[in-house]
């Protein structure tokens, strides 16, 4: 069924409605993060180490970055996130000079609300040329959210600003991250924003960012989460509300999965913030035609916290014949969301790999190469390997002089993600090895995959 048609599902109380996946705005869009900071604390914040640390973009550096026409190339929406943007007294002139872009039809912030309730504050972000408001809403009610945001209050503000937005025309879309403590209550969230009609309504299950060895327990079963998600997609189609999905097993969302859209948009971001992206995997990545492209699969804080939910998750087969090496050619129009870019990109890195004689499968200091993966909103290539159950991830960037690494290569430079110490010089011969195997055909000048 084409992503532009709607289909009923039968559900036991009536029908629903099948509406397109909401516009996908993160391919279509330039985030640039400033304001590293922050009015309240989240337990799960995607940046939290990141607060008071990174220095952020300055102005001054967005526009010098946009002076490449192509880092503007098919993008028609300006995101400014951080932490909290809203706390940078910056933040018209930076929304001033994104609707000064050629192209550009739509400026975002990513914001918790809580300092929208003042009317006259958020028509001066309007007036900048802020139309897109992207507000976290993690909870249905006070209590619940005053804990997961630790600041008393943050619930009352948060409502005041939804209120604002509607009632000056802004438009609303929502993120809500699921953890453990709020998987159960994601109806009552849907039911709590029905009064505001969101554009969409989004689902991000717990991206574990500086939480690798799942030390907060914050990520909830994902079979737990099922009937709770299910229910809040059902709800928001009801009543006409399209949403989205991220960071969930694509085979547990069965006639939902046409919202599973695991894109973030290309970022001006400080590189260090890179080096503790989450890692994916699947057990059945080998076997599942969603695996490298639909669907990320599980994060290795969630393996680490519950396992490998092998008897939960579902794959969807590949033909007979078919490998992750050809996945360009394996068929997809059992997909119902068209994952053609993902897809694409999956070629690329298959023929990047072949050029250097690499492989899913081979060895390399006796860790075999399960496969690679481009970062998201960053030019990354992950490399993954697997030895006996221990995993280790080899990251390539652009050659960069001013990048601290651990090794480089004519075109490339290398780092491996953190690993337990017992593991530090295993790592490192890894990446050594790669990196010989890599240099041995590296003339300079090689890009990494788009």
């Amino acid at each position: 069924m084409a992503a532009s048609e709607s289909q009923s599902l039968p559900q036991g109380g009536g029908d629903v409605r099948l509406l397109p996946p909401a516009p996908p705005w993160p391919g279509e869009s330039l985030m640039v993060t400033f304001a590293f900071r922050c009015n309240i604390a989240c337990t799960f914040c995607m940046v939290e180490d990141a607060l008071n640390v990174l220095p952020g973009t300055s102005l001054e550096a967005f526009k010098r970055a946009v002076e490449d026409r192509s880092l503007l190339q098919g993008v028609s929406r300006i995101i400014f996130s951080g932490g909290e943007v809203t706390l940078a007294k910056e933040l018209p002139a930076y929304a001033a000079f994104a609707r000064s872009l050629p192209g550009i039809r739509h400026v975002r912030i990513q914001t918790n609300a809580t300092r929208l309730g003042d009317r006259r504050a958020l028509r001066t972000l309007m007036d900048a040329g802020i139309d897109e408001f992207f507000v976290s809403f993690h909870a249905p009610e006070a209590a619940l959210y005053d804990q997961l945001a630790q600041r008393e209050g943050s619930f009352e503000s948060i409502l005041a600003g939804l209120e604002s937005i509607v009632a000056e025309g802004g438009s609303l879309s929502t993120n809500t991250a699921i953890v453990a403590a709020n998987h159960d209550r994601l109806e009552a969230i849907v039911e709590r924003l029905l009064p505001f009609r969101p554009q969409s309504v989004e689902f991000w299950n717990y991206w574990p960012r500086g939480d690798e060895e799942a030390q907060r327990q914050m990520s909830a079963r994902v079979g737990d989460v099922r009937p709770h998600l299910l229910g809040a997609l059902r709800l928001a189609l009801e009543n006409g509300i399209p949403p989205v999905v991220k960071w969930f097993p694509r085979c547990l969302l069965g006639p939902f999965a046409r919202y599973l859209d695991d894109a973030q948009p290309k970022a001006l971001i400080d590189d260090g913030y890179w080096t503790r992206e989450p890692a994916y995997s699947c057990i059945y990545e080998g076997i599942c035609a969603d695996a490298g492209g639909a669907c990320s699969g599980l994060s290795h804080s969630y393996v680490e916290q519950h396992g490998w939910e092998e008897t939960l998750l579902s794959p969807r087969k590949l033909p007979a014949g078919a490998s992750r090496a050809n996945e360009a050619r394996v068929e997809t129009r059992s997909l119902v969301k068209d994952a053609g870019e993902k897809r694409t990109h999956a070629a690329a890195v298959a023929a990047w790999l072949a050029q250097f004689g690499l492989a899913p499968g081979m060895d390399i200091e006796g860790f075999r190469l399960q496969g690679a993966a481009l970062g998201r909103g960053v030019a990354m290539l992950a490399l993954q390997f697997e030895q006996g159950g221990e995993r280790i991830e080899v990251r390539l960037y652009p050659r960069d002089p001013r990048r601290a690494v651990f090794t480089r290569t004519a075109s490339y430079d290398m780092v491996y993600a953190r690993v337990a110490p017992a593991l530090e010089r295993t790592a490192q011969r890894l990446a050594e090895a790669l990196a010989r195997t890599i240099a041995a055909q590296d003339r300079g000048g090689r890009s990494l995959p788009g």
